[in-house]
C-alpha cells in the first residue's frame, strides 16, 4: 500500500512538473522603444493561439533583407523591442521601427539593419490581437 501511494504521488508530481515546463519553452516580450519603458505584451505558449501569435512575431525577422544603410540612420526613438525566448534560452532582441510602408529592425548585438517582409499593418494587427 505504501509503495502504491508513493508511486502515485511521484506520478502526480511528474505530471505537474511536465505541464509547467511546456509553456515556458517559448515566450515573447514586446516593449515600447528600447524596452526601458512600458511592456506592451508578454506571452508564453500556454495555448495554441498564443504559440501561433508568438510564431507570427518570429516571422518579423524571417526572410528579412539586409539594408545597405548606416546604423546611425536608424530611428532615434524606435517603436518596439521584441524578444523571443526558446527553451529557456534568451533569443536575440530585435529593435523595431515602423517606418512608413516598411518595418525595419536591427539586433541589439549587431550593426546591420534589416527590412522585414511583414507590413506595418500586419505587425500592428498582430500586436493588437485580443489575448484571450
Amino acid at each position: 500500500m505504501k509503495r502504491t501511494l508513493c508511486a502515485f504521488c511521484a506520478f502526480i508530481m511528474l505530471l505537474a512538473l511536465s505541464g509547467c515546463a511546456v509553456p515556458d519553452s517559448l515566450q515573447l516580450d514586446v516593449s515600447q522603444g528600447y524596452g526601458l519603458h512600458t511592456k506592451l505584451l508578454h506571452l508564453n505558449a500556454s495555448t495554441e493561439k498564443s504559440r501561433q501569435r508568438i510564431e507570427g512575431f518570429a516571422s518579423l525577422t524571417e526572410d528579412a533583407q539586409p539594408l545597405d544603410k548606416d546604423i546611425s540612420l536608424f530611428a532615434y526613438y524606435p517603436d518596439l523591442t521584441v524578444t523571443i525566448t526558446r527553451d529557456g534560452t534568451r533569443g536575440q532582441t530585435a529593435v523595431v521601427d515602423i517606418n512608413g510602408d516598411y518595418v525595419d529592425f536591427h539586433y541589439l548585438d549587431e550593426e546591420q539593419l534589416y527590412r522585414s517582409k511583414m507590413t506595418p499593418e500586419d505587425l500592428k494587427n498582430l500586436l493588437h490581437q485580443p489575448t484571450r
